[in-house]
């Protein structure tokens, strides 16, 4: 005996209470994941279960339609689905502007190109476009979390919305079995994607347009099987080691690989397909589905999709961790609070209003674009790591034939760069092992090493002296740590025109270390990044701006672990070999640049990371002290011309080292940081090493 759920082909979808039980489902998982539950790690399935759940209702509606009809009415398909997403869709925007316009999310990197992503439809290509990935959401510091990070799922939808009823219509016109040419149509793209994503990064499988097609065609294979054959009455069993299967996919997924970066996501839809298969007839999971409270958390689920996500990243942001039962209640609340009332004053009457085709479109058109052109004028304040190309070309020095040398105008006392003699590396590194070595071998010439020894009190506030003859010429290079340093710097030149121009080289994860082989992290791109700024950008810039004094910061890169050699192992900066080979290669960098002409090099030593883990990797304070004594390894054989300045010192003085205000994230500076340390004291200090 078998039976059918689905009407006729000649009637229209009814109404299955247990699909919005399935929606409810998906949306708690996700919720789950989203608020950091360990045991929750592959909740982010349950977007895959709404894109299936998506391609089996609209490609039902669209076979229905065209079936009874003989025709497809796509400007009403398209109306109707713009009534169904763009209002939630836009308050949620809407509200995000508000929020960045009055300080909050001001650390998020892009935010304004993500809002227009985001009201365009386009939102995973634009995360496509930037050089973050999926698990830097949830392994990054929650300052930086964009508050629209799950508009990539949307905008997959919705260009699947625009896209499939258009291929419905021309498949239409040939074929005749829907219960075939779908299923064949999920069968291919769950064999294409794997072997594709074998060719393409990990963020392009996730986040690519086709590489998720797979688990919305699975859902149109179950609409395609169901025009033919019925649904035996065994069905509603099945639903229940299926909703299992679906379960532990929820728990086991890992986060940072597996299937979903394989592009085994369409397969894995197939269990999905089967849970819709079943659900068409009677059985204990399909009346668990129909219960009223996930009837009705289903209903809303689309809101609380759209308006969770920015509720826990900013209750994140306010220090809050919601894997905490308490906190994570409150914060549930307020999203089912906030989607129960975008359903009823916002969703419900726009789609029940009875506007003609022409003005819907026409009306959704208006305002997606009314609502890109006011993000785009919206003043928002920079986001991490977002550059202010007006300020760094302002302050930028003209290229000269030749220079006059330096003079000061005014009796000159230099600044006290370095506070100690030498760092003390602490018991793993022998005090009389440190040696001055090239990367490729470790020579023989052994440095006895002195305690540290600290000179005198920090001078927090360091006065700034008469102007020299002529403007320093300061060059910043380094890693995303020294990005602020360099901005400030050149807001800081603005102000003191007198006194400095100032330039800017950077690259985000580029270090000053090279040989040997991160094993951190997979550093290759970095590595062939690193080499072009420092033996190709570096060089070119040098001679275009003849620097008089070049400042050098990296933090993380250059204190990651790192193997040179199989009979080695695995070395850390704690280790006297990594010292070593540190210290040659900042050597040979500084000495490079003395010989093209730069009068002097400034080492910053960075404060150590606080509470910083990368890759599962923490970066405590130890792997500072090996930064920290090649450092001063170099300034010690090549002083006058090479000094230490001291950030850390400076920061630990100003006891700013831990303050989340000064380093949200425990390693970068933001934009009131680095200014306040530039006017205060960095500023001056170079100025004074320039003579």
């Amino acid at each position: 005996m078998s039976e059918r759920a689905l009407p006729s082909c000649s009637e229209p979808l009814s109404y299955q209470p247990a699909l919005d039980g399935l929606r409810a489902v998906a949306v708690a998982m996700v919720m789950c994941f989203h608020a950091g539950f360990g045991w929750m790690g592959g909740g982010y399935f349950g977007v895959s279960i709404f894109f299936t759940l998506s391609g089996f209702l609209i490609t039902t509606l669209l076979i229905d339609e065209r079936e009874r009809t003989g025709a497809l009415a796509l400007g009403s398909f398209i109306a109707r689905r713009a009534k169904r997403l763009l209002p939630a869709s836009m308050a949620c925007i809407a509200l995000v502007s508000v929020a960045r316009l009055m300080g909050q999310f001001d650390q998020v990197p892009g935010l304004r190109s993500q809002l227009l992503g985001a009201t365009t439809h386009v939102f995973n290509w634009v995360k496509l476009d930037g050089d973050t990935s999926y698990t830097d959401v949830f392994t990054g510091s929650a300052v930086f979390v964009s508050p629209l990070e799950h508009y990539w799922s949307l905008a997959i939808e919705e260009q699947f919305y625009l896209l499939w009823p258009l291929t419905v219509a021309l498949l239409a016109r040939r074929v005749t079995r829907w219960s075939i040419t779908l299923p064949v149509l999920f069968l291919a793209a769950a064999i294409a994607t794997p072997i594709a994503a074998r060719f393409l990064s990990d963020n392009a499988t996730y986040w690519a347009t086709p590489m998720r097609a797979g688990e919305l065609l699975a859902g149109a294979a179950v609409a395609g099987v169901l025009r033919r054959w019925g649904v035996p009455a065994w069905a509603g069993l099945l639903a229940l080691p299926v909703a299992a299967a679906l379960a532990t996919l929820a728990v086991v997924l890992p986060t940072a690989s597996g299937p979903a970066y394989a592009g085994l996501f369409a397969p894995l839809a197939a269990l999905s397909a089967v849970m819709l298969w079943s659900l068409q007839v009677a059985g204990p999971v399909r009346r668990a589905l129909s219960s009223r409270p996930l009837v009705q958390l289903g209903q809303i689920s689309y809101g609380v999709y759209l308006f969770h996500w920015p509720v826990f990243v900013w209750l994140r942001q306010q220090g809050w961790s919601l894997t905490e039962p308490w906190r994570f209640v409150i914060a549930l609340a307020a999203t089912l609070a906030i989607a129960a009332a975008s359903f009823v004053l916002i969703e419900r009457p726009v789609r029940s209003a009875s506007w003609p085709v022409r003005s819907t479109i026409r009306g959704a058109a208006g305002a997606m674009l009314v609502a890109g052109l006011t993000v785009a004028v919206l003043p928002f304040s920079r986001g991490f790591l977002e550059a202010d190309p007006a300020i760094l070309a302002s302050a930028s020095a003209e290229p000269l034939d030749s220079l006059a040398p330096l003079q000061p105008t005014a009796p000159v006392t230099l600044p006290d760069f370095a506070s100690v003699e030498l760092a003390d590396f602490g018991a793993q590194i022998p005090i009389q092992a440190i040696v001055i070595a090239d990367t490729a071998e470790m020579l023989g010439s052994a440095i006895d090493v002195a305690p540290a020894v600290v000179a005198k009190p920090f001078v927090l506030d360091e006065p700034l002296g008469p102007p020299l003859s002529r403007p320093v010429r300061l060059l910043t290079v380094g890693d995303s740590t020294a990005f602020y340093l360099g901005q400030a710097l050149a807001e800081w030149a603005l102000d003191h025109r007198e006194y400095a121009t100032s330039d800017l080289l950077w690259c985000q994860g580029c270090g000053v270390l090279r040989g040997g082989e991160v094993t951190s992290w997979d550093d290759t791109l970095l590595a062939v990044r690193s080499r072009e700024m420092f033996d190709v950008d570096l060089p070119s810039m040098v001679a275009r701006i003849q620097p008089d004094v070049v400042a050098l910061m990296v933090t993380v890169v250059d204190v990651a672990d790192r193997q040179w050699a199989v009979s080695e192992g695995p070395l850390e900066p704690t280790d006297a070999r990594y010292v070593a080979r540190l210290a040659a290669r900042y050597r040979s960098t500084a000495l490079d640049l003395l010989d093209l002409g730069v009068g002097r090099v400034a080492l910053i030593a960075p404060p150590p990371a606080v509470d910083f883990v990368a890759h599962s990797v923490a970066f405590t304070a130890e792997r500072w002290v090996g930064l920290r004594a090649a450092l001063d390894l170099v300034a010690l054989e090549l002083a006058p011309e090479v000094a230490v300045v001291d950030l850390a010192g400076w920061a630990d003085a100003a006891g700013v080292t831990n303050d989340l205000d000064w380093r949200p994230d425990g390693t970068h500076l933001t934009e009131r940081s680095a200014r306040a340390v530039v006017e205060r004291w960095l500023g001056p200090i170079l100025i004074g090493h320039a003579v």
